[in-house]
Formats: structure tokens, sequence, C-alpha cells
């Protein structure tokens, strides 16, 4: 008990020296708020996993796994190499099945470190990953505020407070790590804009990229051209012949290149296997899912089971589930944030057609919307379960928010000029 006060202290402190950093009321206000509530949902995740689920789930299974390979450490099974990641770990599958999976073996590692440092406490080891989530994400809201100080509510709103988003990216989950790294990679870009010649912020690039590649392979390589070129696109005076309409299909054209020389860098898709993995994924999640079950039509082909249901993985992954799927007290809460967004996106592209959009509002509307439904459509078709779905798409649908959000400011701004 005495190391856990030790532990909330230290967090306590870190918070305290930021929020003095702060110089207006309603950021801090806001800072305190947001880091409170991301812990809370980082607890209650434990609790929901540890009691309603009796004990089941990924939470608790990377924990487990975790607990297992730093105890091989301390009994001399493997050595500080091995558990460190410079030398491959001598156990079997048996002995410790999350090594089946690389991405999982990654995070249990990483988790691993944090087991020793609490001395094994679950709610620990969750309090601190909710903390370096939230973190990131306030450091890159903060940072874009300073870009776009009208839009300072609207940012804070996105990113910050969206119910499902802000829960499903805290705890002992994977997506907070995501989201730490996602977020710390957007906030180092921001912080480069502001001074080219600061290259000291090309490691903190590219050790979240790194993350990203070894935790969520697929969001590197469909952010990272996205990134690169929107980033070139946007600048004043680039290509200054062209025809804006002309500048789009070059950075499409340009996308698609760059997105599939990055794709093939990763054995999923240089094995040429990338459409049967993704049926594969798709059948086994299906097939040990119950109410909360994606339907898609089925066909022999897997690349023509990609391109047929295509359609509608984008859909369910940016608007679905609808009220009357709702499977658990959880999820009706979901599909309610989901009905206000679907209402909310309508009434945001009819009023779009009556406003005048800057270039760089425009260049980075289609970087959202071109990420946005990348990832929705390949994550959807290849988890069709609901109960993963809300999870996954921590990593698209805070910019689809922000976008949305973003509109509806805009025309309030314009219409009081």
């Amino acid at each position: 008990m005495i190391t856990v006060f030790i532990h909330i202290l230290i967090v306590s402190a870190v918070f305290v020296l930021i929020n003095r950093k702060l110089s207006g009321v309603d950021d801090k206000i806001i800072f305190l708020t947001f880091t409170l509530l991301k812990i809370s949902c980082g607890i209650l995740i434990g609790y929901l996993y540890w009691s309603y689920y009796g004990g089941t789930g990924d939470t608790i299974y990377f924990y487990e796994q975790a607990q297992a390979l730093f105890q091989y450490f301390q009994t001399d099974r493997i050595s500080f190499s091995e558990w460190i990641g410079f030398s491959p770990v001598s156990l079997s599958y048996a002995e410790f099945s999350a090594q089946n999976e690389l991405r999982t073996f990654f995070f249990v590692r990483l988790v691993s470190f944090l087991y020793a440092f609490t001395q094994g406490n679950y709610f620990t080891m969750s309090i601190y990953l909710s903390s370096f989530s939230a973190l990131a994400t306030w450091a890159f809201a903060y940072q874009l505020v300073k870009f776009c100080n009208a839009y300072k509510f609207i940012i804070y709103i996105a990113l910050l407070f969206i119910p499902s988003i802000t829960f499903w990216s805290s705890g002992l989950l994977k997506e907070s790590l995501m989201t730490m790294a996602i977020y710390a990679l957007g906030y180092f870009i921001l912080k480069w804009q502001t001074d080219y010649k600061k290259w000291g912020y090309l490691f903190p690039v590219m050790l979240s990229l790194f993350i990203l590649w070894e935790l969520k392979y697929y969001v590197p390589i469909t952010l990272l051209p996205i990134l690169i070129l929107t980033l070139l696109f946007s600048r004043q005076g680039f290509l200054p012949t062209l025809q804006f309409s002309k500048k789009l299909i070059l950075y499409l054209v340009f996308l698609i290149v760059g997105g599939l020389a990055l794709a093939f860098i990763h054995p999923v898709f240089s094995s040429g296997r990338f459409f049967e993995l993704i049926r594969i994924s798709h059948d086994v999640i299906a097939i040990n899912s119950t109410e909360a079950i994606i339907q898609f039509q089925n066909t022999e082909s897997n690349i023509l089971f990609f391109i047929q249901n295509l359609p509608l993985a984008w859909f369910t992954g940016i608007f679905r589930p609808f009220f009357w799927e709702s499977f658990n007290a959880f999820s009706l809460l979901w599909t309610i944030e989901k009905g206000i967004f679907t209402v909310l996106i309508i009434y945001a592209v009819s009023l779009s057609i009556k406003l005048k959009f800057t270039p760089n509002e425009k260049w980075w509307g289609i970087a959202i919307i071109v990420y946005a439904s990348v990832l929705s459509s390949i994550i959807t078709l290849a988890t069709p379960n609901f109960g993963t779905l809300v999870r996954y798409e921590v990593a698209y649908m805070p910019f689809l928010w922000l976008m949305v959000l973003w509109v509806l400011n805009k025309y309030k701004l314009q219409k009081t000029i």
C-alpha cells in the first residue's frame, strides 16, 4: 500500500508541475479534469475486466503475461538481454504464449518493465499507462491550440472529451500506448513546424513511429505517407501554377504509390498474404462473436471478399453501431455517441457548401478523410465485432470529430462576422 501511495505521489507531482506551467485558467481546469478523467477511466477498465468479465480479457492477459516474463527473468529462466529484447527469448510457446503474436509480445515486454517498476500492482500500472496517454494527448491538443486559438474548445472537446475515445485509450491496453505514440508524433511535428532548424525533434518522431510500427503497423503505414504529403502540399508556394483539382490528383497518386511502397516493407504485405490474413482474422473473430458480430457477405475469393465488403466496412467503422444494434449497457452509450456524431456530420456536410475553406483547411480535411477511411475499412473488416471496434477506432475517430466540429465552429465564426 505504501508503494502504491508513492507512485500516486509521483504521478500527482508531474501533473502539478505541468499545470503550473500553463498560463490560462481555462487550460489549467481542462488539463486537470482531463488527466483525472483518464486515470479514472484506466482504473474503471481494470474493475470492469476483473469484476464484470470475471478476470478475463485482453488487459488481464497482458498483465499476466508481463508478470510471467518478469518472473522468468527473476528466477534466471531467461537472461537480462532476453528480458529487455536484445536476445531471443528461450521459452516455449506453452510457457509464454504472448510470443505467438509479435505485436502482443512487444507490448507485453514493455508492460513487464512497468510491472517491475510498480512491483506488479495492476492498478498502479494502469495509472501510469493512462497518464502517459493523457500527457501525450494533452501536449498535442495544447500545441494545436497555439496554432488555432479560435478553435480552442473545439480541439479540446474532440481530442480530450469524446467518451468512448477517452475511455478506451486508457488503462493497461495497447490503445493507451498507441494513442500516446500518435499524439507524441503529432506534438513533435507541430513543434518542428515552428522551427525547422531544430532537428532534435527527429528522435522522438522516429521513436513514436517505431512504437506504432511494432504495435499497430497499419497505423504508420496509413499515417506516414498522408502526413508527409499533406505537410508538403499544404505549404504556401508549392506547385503554384497547378489548379487545386490537379494538385489533388497528384496528391492521391503519390499517396497510393507511397503507401504501397511503405506497406511492402512489412511482411504482411511483402508476403502477398494481405487479403488472406484479413480474411483469416475476420473468420476467427466472427466465429467467436455472438450478439456483437458485424455481418459481412461471404465469398470464396479473399480479394473479392475484401473489395465487395469494403463499402460496408467503411460505413460501419465510422457510423455504426445504430441504437438497435447495442448489445449491453456500455454499447448503448456508444450508440448514442455515434448517433450524435452522425447527425453532426450530416449537418456539417450541408453547411460546408456555404463555407470558404483555406487551402490549409482543405488539405488537412482531405488528409483526415483519407486516413479515417482507410483505417475504418481495414480495421472493421478484419475485426467484425462491435466490442473490438469501439477500442480500435480510437486511432481515427478523434480526428473525424475534430473535422466535424471544426466545420460547425467555422460556420458559427463566419456567421458572427
